[in-house]
C-alpha cells in the first residue's frame, strides 16, 4: 500500500519560512551582545556586571548589579526574574531622574535583544529560572476625585508616609535610613515630582504595588490590597503630579501621558 502525503500549499510554506525568521530575530546573541555591552555600558555597570564601573562612584542611584538577577523593574511578580521584554522596555525608555538613559534611537530592536543575552550572563539565575508570567492587571477605572480621595486613606492605611511622607514627597520619617539589597542607602520617590520612573500610567503604576521592587525597600502588596485600593491609590499617587489635570470636581477625566519613563 502507498500512503499518499496531501501536498503542503506553497503559501504555507512561505509562512511557515517567514514565522521562523520572525522568532530566530527575537533571540539574542550574547556573543554579538558584548560589544554593545563594553560600548554603552560598562562605564557605568562594570566590566563584570557588578555596577562598579569606571562612572559608579558619581552615579545616584548607583548602577544596577546585574549578577544576583535582581531587577526592580519588571512585570513579573515580586522575587522573579525579569522578562526579556522588561528588560528591552528600561534600555528604550531609560530610567527618568538617574543616570540610564534611553538607547531607543541608539540601538536596533537586535542590538538591544543581543545585549540583553549578554547581561543575563552575570547572574546562574538565568540559566536555572524562567520569569513567572506577568501580573494581570485589571482594567482601570475612571480617574475621580472620589477616587482620588480614597486612595489617600489608602495610602495612609498602608503607612506609606512612613517612607514617601505625608505629601508624598519623599521625605518620610524612615526615608533617611533606607538602604537597597546591597546595603547603598536609597532616597523614597518624590511622587510630587509627576514623572515616576515605572511610567505615569495607571497600570505602570499600579503594578509597582502588586509586584514590589525587587532589591529595595519598597514591597510588593499582592496579598493585602485589593484592585479598588490599589486604583484609588493609583489615582491618589496621579493628582500629586503637577503634569495631571486638576479640573476634576468629581467626574472623570483622561489623565496627560507622561510616557513610560
Amino acid at each position: 500500500m502507498v500512503t499518499r502525503t496531501a501536498a503542503v500549499p506553497p503559501a504555507l510554506i512561505t509562512l511557515l519560512l517567514l514565522a521562523g525568521m520572525t522568532c530566530a530575530q527575537e533571540v539574542g546573541d550574547a556573543h554579538q551582545g558584548k560589544p554593545v555591552y563594553d560600548k554603552y555600558c560598562v562605564l557605568c555597570h562594570g566590566e563584570h556586571g557588578d555596577g562598579k564601573g569606571h562612572f559608579s562612584e558619581s552615579t545616584t542611584p548607583v548602577p544596577r548589579d546585574f549578577r544576583q538577577g535582581t531587577f526592580k523593574w519588571r512585570t513579573t511578580p515580586s522575587g522573579s526574574l525579569p522578562t526579556d521584554a522588561d528588560l528591552e522596555k528600561v534600555l528604550i525608555t531609560g530610567l527618568y531622574g538617574t543616570s540610564m538613559s534611553s538607547l531607543r534611537t541608539t540601538l536596533s530592536h537586535q542590538e538591544r535583544l543581543d545585549v540583553i543575552a549578554y547581561i543575563k550572563t552575570f547572574s546562574p539565575r538565568f540559566a536555572t529560572e524562567k520569569p513567572e508570567p506577568p501580573i494581570s492587571i485589571p482594567p482601570e477605572p475612571p480617574y475621580t476625585a472620589k477616587s482620588a480621595e480614597r486612595g489617600a486613606e489608602v495610602y495612609q492605611k498602608f503607612n506609606c508616609a512612613q517612607c514617601h511622607g505625608d505629601g508624598g514627597e519623599g521625605d518620610g520619617p524612615s526615608a533617611d535610613d533606607l538602604a537597597d539589597d546591597w546595603g547603598n542607602p536609597t532616597v523614597p520617590y518624590d511622587l510630587t515630582e509627576g514623572h515616576p520612573k515605572c511610567g505615569g500610567s495607571g497600570p505602570d503604576i499600579y503594578r509597582v504595588f502588586i509586584a514590589g521592587l525587587n532589591g529595595t525597600p519598597m514591597p510588593s502588596f499582592a496579598d493585602s490590597i485589593s484592585p479598588e485600593e490599589a486604583w484609588d491609590l493609583v489615582h491618589f499617587i496621579q493628582s500629586l503630579s503637577p503634569a495631571y489635570p486638576k479640573n476634576v470636581a468629581g467626574g472623570s477625566t483622561k489623565p496627560t501621558d507622561e510616557g513610560a519613563r
